[in-house]
C-alpha cells in the first residue's frame, strides 16, 4: 500500500550531466513524519531517500555542477516521484550540495558502505536489542548502566526474581557493529543481537 504523499517536491529544471542520477530534495508537509528507517524526519538532518539502495547505506553524493560532495546515509524510501528521479535528499543535504535553490541536480552516487536493513517481510523491522544478562550485584549493574549511557547507548532494566536484567534497545541494523564496540567499551561482552519491534510503530 502506498504511503500518503507527505512531501513538498522542489522541481526547478537543471541541465543534466552525464553519468549522474537525477536528484531532488524533499521536506515533510506535516509534523511527526517518521522515515522508513524509523527516525523522526527533520529538515536539519542529513539524509537521503532511495528505492534501490538498502536502508542504512552510507553514500557519497557529488554534484558535478558545483564540484561539491557530501557523505550521507539512506534513511528513507522515495516519495512519489516522476520516473526520472532516482534519489531525494533532505534540505540539509541539498544545502550542502549547493542544490537548494535549483531544486534538481544530476548527482553522482558512490556507495561507501552498503546498509543491511532489508524489509523482506513484516518480521524484519531493522531494529535490534542486546540482552546483556542478569545482574545480582547492584553496584556492578549501576556501573555498567552508567557506562552504556555515557557511550550513547539506550540501556533498560527489567526486574526478575533472580536479579535485574540489563538490555540495550533501539539499535538500527547499520549501527550494530558500532553498538557492539560500544558495549565492549562499557566492559561487557556483546551478545548476539535480537530482532525487536520498531519503537516508532503504532
Amino acid at each position: 500500500m502506498k504511503r500518503p504523499l507527505s512531501f513538498i517536491l522542489v522541481s526547478i529544471f537543471l541541465l543534466a550531466s552525464l553519468n549522474a542520477e537525477m536528484a531532488s530534495w524533499y521536506t515533510a508537509t506535516v509534523p511527526g513524519y517518521f522515515t522508513e528507517s524509523g527516525t523522526l524526519f527533520t529538515d536539519s538532518q542529513k539524509g537521503a531517500a532511495s528505492d534501490t539502495l538498502p536502508m542504512g547505506s552510507v553514500v557519497e553524493l557529488s554534484n558535478p555542477a558545483t564540484g561539491i560532495s557530501a557523505v550521507t546515509t539512506i534513511i528513507d524510501r522515495l516519495p512519489e516521484l516522476p520516473g526520472d528521479r532516482t534519489i531525494a535528499v533532505t534540505e540539509a543535504t541539498a544545502k550542502e550540495l549547493g542544490m537548494l535553490d535549483t531544486g534538481l541536480a544530476d548527482i553522482n552516487v558512490s556507495v561507501i558502505r552498503e546498509g543491511t536493513i532489508r524489509r523482506e517481510n513484516n518480521e524484519n523491522t531493522g531494529w535490534y536489542s542486546f540482552d546483556l544478562g542478569l545482574f545480582q550485584d547492584m553496584k556492578d549493574l549501576k556501573l555498567k548502566y552508567t557506562r552504556l549511557l555515557e557511550n550513547g547507548l539506550h540501556p533498560y532494566i527489567e526486574i526478575e526474581n533472580e536479579g535485574v536484567r540489563l538490555i540495550v534497545r533501539h539499535v538500527m541494523t547499520y549501527q550494530l557493529e558500532e553498538a557492539e564496540d560500544l558495549i565492549a567499551l562499557s566492559g561487557i561482552e556483546a551478545p548476539e543481537p535480537i530482532s525487536e519491534p520498531n519503537p516508532y510503530s503504532l
